[in-house]
């Protein structure tokens, strides 16, 4: 079988560049290890305009409305890409499927601090999803490590469950929105910890302590879980074969189509050279990709 469009990516650029696809008329399928992507990690989204809930809740409003149509969702993950005469060979452990054009959607993934400690108690007390985790520490305390959106969600999330919650920034003001940062200000179970950079995370069965430097004196923080919030990744590394043009920051370059510098390839969402990463914006994005690429098969026919 061969599509005319495989999505790499079910976060909200790659089902919603689906579901344009699809209703052009396109054969569409969507290759992806899970549905949602990092999108269900937000507890609590409170900027996609007309919508109160979770970011899992909202991705699951998303894959409930494309299985109304007929596109193909294959849940695995990409192991090799081609490009051929007929467009794309892709190969995942189980099969190979034929496309004539790709959109890539694979997001980001969480950076990891590189301090002792942190891999050995990841699943111990160390994580990188508040969703997932949250729920184990309910009475307990436990620490959020950065100072981004993200970071503070994470702790106000945290904060409704905790008995106490450290937030350690490396900087001396949180670079989230304001209105979090009056939240957080606001708790009385968040203490924030400015100019902190961790240096060791210690226990033996799990998390007992985390050591911080604060402007030079190290400090030790009793806490049972750690919240890794310190940015992400952009998962292009599959890509690099296809000769993709990306920026230092190894993000794909586009253009206001969201074509990639290789025909035949567009990509959306947080791997691209976007800076403003968001839910809404990842959309967007796919529906300009989604719509565009039908153009571009189109004018090939």
């Amino acid at each position: 079988m061969k599509y005319d469009v495989l999505v790499i990516g079910a976060g909200p650029a790659g089902m919603t560049a689906a579901l344009y696809a699809v209703r052009a008329g396109l054969k569409v399928g969507i290759v992806s290890k899970d549905i949602g992507g990092t999108t269900n990690s937000i507890l609590n989204l409170e900027n996609w305009p007309g919508f109160e809930g979770s970011g899992t809740k909202l991705m699951k409003s998303f894959y409930d409305q494309l299985k109304n149509y007929d596109v193909k969702f294959i849940m695995e993950g990409v192991e090799e890409i081609q490009k051929n005469k007929e467009g794309f060979l892709l190969k995942t452990k189980k099969q190979k499927i034929d496309c004539e054009s790709l959109i890539l959607a694979t997001g980001t993934e969480r950076k990891k601090l590189n301090v002792p400690g942190e891999k050995e108690l990841t699943g111990k007390g160390v994580s990188y999803c508040v969703t997932c985790d949250a729920f184990f520490f309910k009475g307990k305390t436990v620490t959020v490590i950065g100072g981004s959106d993200c970071a503070a969600t994470s702790a106000l999330g945290l904060s409704d469950l905790a008995k106490k919650v450290y937030v350690i920034y490396r900087g001396e003001k949180l670079r989230c929105e304001d209105i979090n940062s009056k939240r957080l200000e606001e708790k009385s179970n968040v203490e924030i910890i400015y100019n902190g950079i961790p240096k060791k995370i210690n226990g033996d069965k799990k998390v007992e302590n985390l050591e911080v430097d604060v402007k030079g004196e190290l400090k030790k923080i009793e806490t049972d879980g750690i919240f890794i919030e310190i940015g992400a990744e952009p998962l292009t590394k599959i890509f690099e074969t296809l000769g993709i043009q990306t920026d230092k920051g190894k993000y794909i370059v586009v253009d206001d189509e969201m074509k990639t510098s290789v025909e035949g390839i567009f990509a959306v969402g947080d791997i691209t050279n976007q800076k403003l990463k968001q839910v809404i914006v990842a959309s967007g994005q796919g529906a300009i990709a989604g719509k565009n690429i039908y153009d571009w098969i189109k004018r090939k026919a």
